[in-house]
Protein backbone atom coordinates (compact mmCIF):
# COMPACT_ATOMS: atom_id res chain seq x y z
CA UNK A 1 0.00 0.00 0.00
CA UNK A 2 1.18 3.32 -0.66
CA UNK A 3 1.63 6.06 1.78
CA UNK A 4 -0.92 8.13 2.45
CA UNK A 5 -1.69 11.45 0.42
CA UNK A 6 -1.50 14.18 2.71
CA UNK A 7 -4.72 16.59 1.61
CA UNK A 8 -5.74 19.76 3.23
CA UNK A 9 -9.32 20.43 2.81
CA UNK A 10 -10.96 21.91 -0.43
CA UNK A 11 -8.74 24.97 -1.19
CA UNK A 12 -11.26 25.92 -4.42
CA UNK A 13 -14.00 24.80 -6.32
CA UNK A 14 -14.55 25.92 -9.68
CA UNK A 15 -17.95 26.68 -12.13
CA UNK A 16 -17.16 27.56 -15.80
CA UNK A 17 -20.32 29.17 -17.23
CA UNK A 18 -21.31 30.79 -20.72
CA UNK A 19 -22.38 33.96 -18.99
CA UNK A 20 -19.91 35.21 -17.09
CA UNK A 21 -21.13 38.13 -15.94
CA UNK A 22 -24.28 37.27 -15.55
CA UNK A 23 -23.04 34.15 -13.08
CA UNK A 24 -20.72 36.37 -11.06
CA UNK A 25 -23.72 38.93 -10.12
CA UNK A 26 -25.98 36.00 -9.42
CA UNK A 27 -23.58 34.25 -6.95
CA UNK A 28 -22.54 37.82 -5.62
CA UNK A 29 -26.60 38.43 -4.83
CA UNK A 30 -27.17 34.73 -3.81
CA UNK A 31 -23.57 34.55 -1.38
CA UNK A 32 -24.49 37.71 -0.35
CA UNK A 33 -20.71 38.48 -0.75
CA UNK A 34 -18.60 39.79 -3.56
CA UNK A 35 -15.94 38.28 -5.24
CA UNK A 36 -11.76 38.49 -3.72
CA UNK A 37 -10.61 38.30 -7.40
CA UNK A 38 -12.05 39.45 -10.35
CA UNK A 39 -10.00 39.28 -13.57
CA UNK A 40 -9.63 38.41 -16.91
CA UNK A 41 -11.90 34.80 -17.27
CA UNK A 42 -12.53 34.59 -13.48
CA UNK A 43 -13.81 35.81 -10.02
CA UNK A 44 -13.41 34.16 -7.04
CA UNK A 45 -15.71 34.63 -3.76
CA UNK A 46 -14.25 33.20 -0.41
CA UNK A 47 -16.65 31.15 2.05
CA UNK A 48 -15.12 30.62 4.94
CA UNK A 49 -11.38 29.94 3.67
CA UNK A 50 -12.89 27.89 0.32
CA UNK A 51 -12.89 29.80 -2.77
CA UNK A 52 -15.83 29.67 -5.03
CA UNK A 53 -14.16 30.61 -8.34
CA UNK A 54 -16.78 31.37 -11.81
CA UNK A 55 -14.72 30.92 -14.47
CA UNK A 56 -15.62 31.48 -18.59
CA UNK A 57 -15.79 28.45 -20.40
CA UNK A 58 -12.89 27.94 -23.09
CA UNK A 59 -11.96 25.23 -24.99
CA UNK A 60 -10.91 22.86 -21.98
CA UNK A 61 -13.52 23.48 -19.77
CA UNK A 62 -17.62 23.67 -20.62
CA UNK A 63 -20.50 24.44 -18.34
CA UNK A 64 -22.52 21.89 -16.81
CA UNK A 65 -22.56 19.03 -14.28
CA UNK A 66 -20.19 15.50 -15.28
CA UNK A 67 -20.15 13.35 -12.50
CA UNK A 68 -18.78 15.57 -9.26
CA UNK A 69 -20.69 17.08 -6.75
CA UNK A 70 -18.92 19.17 -3.48
CA UNK A 71 -21.79 20.10 -1.27
CA UNK A 72 -21.59 23.16 0.90
CA UNK A 73 -23.01 22.73 4.87
CA UNK A 74 -25.60 25.09 5.60
CA UNK A 75 -27.75 25.53 8.98
CA UNK A 76 -31.05 25.06 7.24
CA UNK A 77 -31.22 22.87 3.17
CA UNK A 78 -34.75 23.88 2.55
CA UNK A 79 -34.48 27.50 3.35
CA UNK A 80 -31.64 27.47 1.00
CA UNK A 81 -33.46 25.21 -1.80
CA UNK A 82 -36.58 27.77 -1.15
CA UNK A 83 -34.63 31.10 -1.35
CA UNK A 84 -32.12 30.05 -5.03
CA UNK A 85 -35.33 28.36 -6.84
CA UNK A 86 -36.74 31.74 -6.27
CA UNK A 87 -33.82 33.48 -8.64
CA UNK A 88 -33.60 30.63 -10.99
CA UNK A 89 -32.18 27.75 -9.31
CA UNK A 90 -33.70 24.07 -9.89
CA UNK A 91 -33.83 21.31 -7.49
CA UNK A 92 -31.69 18.36 -9.06
CA UNK A 93 -31.26 16.04 -6.35
CA UNK A 94 -33.20 16.18 -3.22
CA UNK A 95 -33.93 17.90 -1.24
CA UNK A 96 -34.07 14.74 0.76
CA UNK A 97 -32.82 13.05 4.44
CA UNK A 98 -30.65 10.39 3.64
CA UNK A 99 -29.42 7.10 6.12
CA UNK A 100 -26.75 9.48 7.50
CA UNK A 101 -29.45 11.56 9.14
CA UNK A 102 -28.13 14.55 6.48
CA UNK A 103 -30.65 16.86 4.97
CA UNK A 104 -28.80 17.00 1.16
CA UNK A 105 -29.92 18.50 -2.05
CA UNK A 106 -28.24 19.04 -5.50
CA UNK A 107 -29.56 22.75 -6.96
CA UNK A 108 -29.16 23.57 -10.77
CA UNK A 109 -27.44 26.87 -11.32
CA UNK A 110 -29.23 29.18 -14.07
CA UNK A 111 -25.78 28.76 -16.04
CA UNK A 112 -25.91 24.69 -15.56
CA UNK A 113 -23.37 24.13 -12.32
CA UNK A 114 -24.61 21.76 -9.68
CA UNK A 115 -23.92 23.64 -5.92
CA UNK A 116 -24.72 21.20 -3.52
CA UNK A 117 -25.61 21.82 0.07
CA UNK A 118 -25.82 19.66 3.28
CA UNK A 119 -27.55 20.06 7.28
CA UNK A 120 -25.38 17.96 9.59
CA UNK A 121 -27.43 15.38 11.09
CA UNK A 122 -29.43 16.10 14.26
CA UNK A 123 -27.54 13.73 16.89
CA UNK A 124 -28.57 12.91 20.16
CA UNK A 125 -26.16 10.66 20.40
CA UNK A 126 -22.64 8.72 18.26
CA UNK A 127 -23.57 9.10 14.94
CA UNK A 128 -24.56 6.13 13.41
CA UNK A 129 -21.37 3.38 12.04
CA UNK A 130 -20.36 3.49 8.05
CA UNK A 131 -20.96 1.24 5.59
CA UNK A 132 -18.66 -0.99 5.16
Amino acid sequence: MADQMPLGPIGNIFYFVERFDEAVKWYSDRLGREPVIAGGALAAFDIDGTRLTIHKIDELNDKGPSGVAAYWTVPDVDQVVAEWTKHGAVAHRGPKTVFTHERLCQLLDPFGNLFGVRQPAPYAGEPPEPVT
